[in-house]
C-alpha cells in the first residue's frame, strides 16, 4: 500500500513545483524527508521512490518527472543496480509496484513493452486478471482507496513521500569501514545494461540535471559486495560524464552512529534520517542553488503544512521508540494512531 499512495501522491502535487524529485528504492525514501528540507532550506521536493525499486524502471521515471513537473535537479539513488541477480530487473512484485500505479500513457505501454516479460504483459495491460481476487485483502484495499481519496481532496500527500520505521536495531555483525576504500565488483548483466541505456538516454536528451547518490548504509561482511558494486557503478556513472555523491564515505561528517541511527543494517532509522536530511539538504543547497526558491503563495501555504505534518509525524515516532513498539509510519500514520494500528516490517 505505501508504494501505491507514494507513486500517485507524486502525480496530485501542483504542476513545476518540485525543486528536486528523488527516486531510488527503501533507502531514499527513509533517508530523505521533504518536509524537513522545506522548513529548514525552502525548497520542494519528492520521493517518487518505491520498495526494491530496480535500475530498469529508473529511464521510464526520469520520463513522468519531466512530463509533469520542471526539476532544478532529479537524484537517484543506485541500489536498483547494485543486486547481483539479472531476475531482479524484471521481477513482477518490484515492477508492478511502480508500473501498476502510473497512469497510463505512452510511457506507461512503452514501459511494459520494453521490461515486462512478455508472457506477463497481458496482465499489466488487463491488472482486473491480477487483481480480480483482492476482495480478500479488503481492509487493505479501502485504506488504500482512503488514502488516495484524502490526498486528492487535500490537493496532494502530506509528507510527499517519506517513510520510516519507529525502531533502532543493533548489529552483532562487524561494522566495516570503507574510507578509501575503491575495490570493486561488477554488475549484473541487466543492471549494466539498463544503467547504461538510462546514462545514453540522459546524455541523447541533454538531460544534465541529475545527481546519482549512494545512500549510507551499515556495511557488513554480507552486504560489501553492494559496496564493491556501488564503486563500478560510479565508474560508470562518472563515464557518461554525471555526478555522483557516495555518502556511505561520508558518515562521520554526517554525524551517524552506527548502532543507534538505523533500524537496519540498510536503512536509517529517525535518528540518522533527521542528520542525513540536514547533511543531504545542505549539500544540494552548496552544489545545486537550492535554498529559498520561488513559489506562490498556495505552494509556500501547502508547503508549511507538510513541514508541520512531517514534523509531528516525527515526534510520533519518538513515543513509538520510547514505548518500544516497532510499526511502519507513512503517509497514514494518523489514520493508523486513532485506530491503534501497527504495521510490522
Amino acid at each position: 500500500m505505501p508504494d501505491s499512495v507514494r507513486i500517485k501522491g507524486f502525480y496530485l502535487e501542483s504542476g513545476d513545483s518540485l525543486d528536486m524529485v528523488t527516486i531510488g528504492a527503501s533507502e531514499t525514501y527513509t533517508s530523505i524527508a521533504p518536509g524537513l528540507l522545506w522548513k529548514e532550506f525552502g525548497f520542494t521536493s519528492y520521493n517518487y521512490s518505491v520498495a526494491g525499486s530496480p535500475i530498469s524502471i529508473v529511464k521510464s521515471q526520469v520520463k513522468e518527472i519531466l512530463a509533469n513537473q520542471d526539476p532544478k535537479v532529479i537524484v537517484i539513488e543506485i541500489n536498483g543496480a547494485l543486486q547481483d541477480d539479472d531476475e531482479y530487473q524484471t521481477d513482477e512484485k518490484r515492477l508492478r509496484k511502480y508500473i501498476d500505479n502510473m497512469p497510463w500513457s505512452a510511457n506507461k505501454i512503452n514501459t511494459i513493452m520494453d521490461i515486462v516479460p512478455e508472457d506477463q504483459r497481458t496482465e499489466y495491460f488487463i491488472p482486473f486478471l491480477k487483481y480480480h481476487s483482492n476482495w480478500q485483502s479488503l481492509d487493505l484495499c479501502i485504506a488504500d482507496f482512503y488514502l488516495q481519496a484524502r490526498m486528492r481532496l487535500e490537493g496532494g500527500s502530506r509528507l510527499k513521500g517519506f517513510q520510516t520505521i519507529s525502531g533502532a536495531e543493533e548489529t552483532k555483525s562487524k561494522v566495516i569501514d570503507v574510507t578509501g576504500d575503491t575495490s570493486v565488483l561488477p554488475l549484473s548483466e541487466k543492471a549494466e545494461y539498463y544503467l547504461r541505456d538510462l546514462l545514453q538516454y540522459l546524455k541523447d536528451e541533454g538531460i544534465d540535471n541529475v545527481l546519482f547518490m549512494r545512500a549510507p548504509h551499515r556495511i557488513t561482511k554480507k552486504s560489501y559486495p553492494f559496496y564493491q558494486r556501488a564503486n563500478e557503478a560510479e565508474k560508470i556513472i562518472r563515464e557518461y560524464g554525471f555526478s555522483y555523491v557516495d555518502f556511505e564515505t561520508q558518515k562521520d561528517e554526517i554525524g551517524l552512529n552506527m548502532m543507534e541511527d538505523f533500524y537496519n543494517n540498510h536503512h536509517l532509522n529517525l535518528y540518522g534520517q533527521k542528520k542525513f536530511t540536514e547533511y543531504f539538504g545542505n549539500y544540494m543547497v552548496e552544489y545545486y542553488d537550492l535554498k529559498d526558491s520561488v513559489h506562490s503563495e498556495k505552494i509556500i501555504k501547502s508547503w508549511d503544512k507538510s513541514a508541520e505534518d512531517t514534523e509531528d509525524c516525527l515526534e510520533y515516532v519518538k513515543t513509538m521508540l520510547k514505548d518500544k513498539k516497532r510499526s511502519i509510519i507513512n503517509e497514514g500514520w494518523k489514520e493508523a494512531r486513532r485506530f491503534h494500528l501497527t504495521t510490522e516490517e
